[in-house]
């Protein structure tokens, strides 16, 4: 998929807009350092700068800024982070964006940006992920038997950034942003586990094969097609809280799953198993996705992001929020396929397997299963750099 979308942005843009200068090739990765900091750059620094594809970024860019029109100018941009400053500082960036003609995407951002290098800690890594598109129906039977949940009435979320700043406690800082939980008495507890979930009736909104369900659970959202033809949006909603734990690698390494761990593997075994055996290889995943249904207003869009804003198909990238804000832009220098995968992206999303550190992320490869065939292959070390508006403050 990623070959074909790269021949195709050959052929129809960067043929015409691209210089033929080309960046030097892979080479080591070095190891992130443990203090997070944005070394100041150049363009020149950047790999394949003069020759990457831009025109998807600048899109995902313009989206960005669009969700910012009703945040306050002297806000700091949504989602945290260590950086970025406030809207005010990239209003200017964000009104030339808007007038950006084809092929015109390189000069505009040498024009309005600066790059700084970026280090520190955790697994410097990229993978992938997409929205897929399943089969659905109102009503369960013996093959659409697993239901897509509305977020339950009962679960609670604890700001725990507000508590840190409110007590000054260095030590809340370095927890997870928010938890989520259930009042039981005059307690907060933990959610309920994957296998201790007892929905109500009325918090199915569809049902799919089981397997696919929980594809769309670690996508974060997807498409559900309906027999009539008709499609709409399983949005995330909200999640039950607990770190996610691949169901597909436990089943792989137990040496049930033959052929590796693929969707298509996997709902092939859980076929052949039956549905005790398939509910049982899910439970190893504690962590659980609610939804709710949403119109497809945009089919050539993807789901909204953490970030509030429709996804880009290879111009948006989920972060660790601890250290890059929603809307920040991102250079990647990793590998795909064998090949060089250096693209500018904007950062617009996370994951609970993402927030690892200020060089983790997620590439948004698109909608379908062509993109999710492209997804399942992305997974190798990188090199990040962010660009900042030109009178954005680092810090």
């Amino acid at each position: 998929m990623l070959r074909r979308l790269a021949l195709v942005c050959a052929t129809l843009a960067l043929a015409a807009c691209a210089t033929t200068e080309r960046g030097p090739g892979p080479g080591p990765h070095p190891e992130p350092e443990a203090e997070f900091a944005l070394q100041p750059a150049d363009f020149s620094d950047i790999p394949d700068w003069t020759s990457a594809d831009l025109a998807p970024a600048l899109t995902a860019f313009r989206r960005a800024c669009d969700g910012r029109r009703a945040r306050a100018l002297d806000a700091s941009l949504p989602g945290g982070g260590r950086y970025g400053g406030t809207v005010a500082d990239w209003a200017p960036a964000c009104a030339a964006a808007q007038s950006v003609a084809a092929c015109g995407e390189r000069a505009f951002f040498e024009a309005n940006f600066r790059p700084f290098y970026v280090r520190g800690p955790g697994e410097a890594r990229l993978t992938a992920y997409y929205e897929p598109i399943i089969e659905a129906r109102r009503f369960p039977d013996a093959q659409f038997s697993a239901p897509l949940l509305r977020k339950p009435g009962d679960m609670i979320s604890v700001n725990l950034a507000a508590f840190a700043e409110a007590y000054d406690n260095e030590a809340l800082r370095g927890a997870p942003r928010a938890l989520t939980g259930v009042i039981v008495g005059n307690e907060v507890r933990p959610y309920p586990r994957r296998d201790q979930i007892n929905p109500n009736s009325d918090q199915a909104f569809a049902y799919a094969h089981p397997v696919d369900v929980y594809n769309l659970q670690i996508q974060g959202s997807g498409r559900i097609a309906f027999p009539d033809g008709t499609q709409s949006r399983a949005a995330y909603a909200a999640q039950n809280g607990y770190r996610w734990r691949s169901a597909l690698g436990a089943l792989r390494d137990s040496g049930e799953l033959q052929g590796g761990a693929t969707w298509a593997n996997f709902k092939a075994w859980s076929e052949q198993r039956g549905h005790e055996a398939t509910r049982q290889a899910l439970n190893a995943d504690p962590s659980y996705v609610f939804f709710q249904e949403e119109a497809i207003s945009d089919p050539n869009a993807g789901p909204n992001g953490a970030s509030g804003v429709p996804l880009t198909a290879l111009g948006s990238i989920a972060v660790d929020p601890a250290y890059h804000p929603y809307g920040a832009v991102v250079f990647v220098d990793g590998q795909y396929d064998g090949q060089p995968f250096r693209r500018l992206l904007v950062a617009q999303d996370t994951g609970g397997a993402i927030r690892r550190g200020p060089l983790r992320g997620d590439v948004f490869f698109g909608s379908g299963p062509e993109a999710g065939q492209g997804a399942e292959r992305m997974n190798a070390p990188a090199r990040w750099w962010t660009l900042l508006p030109r009178n954005a403050p680092v810090a």
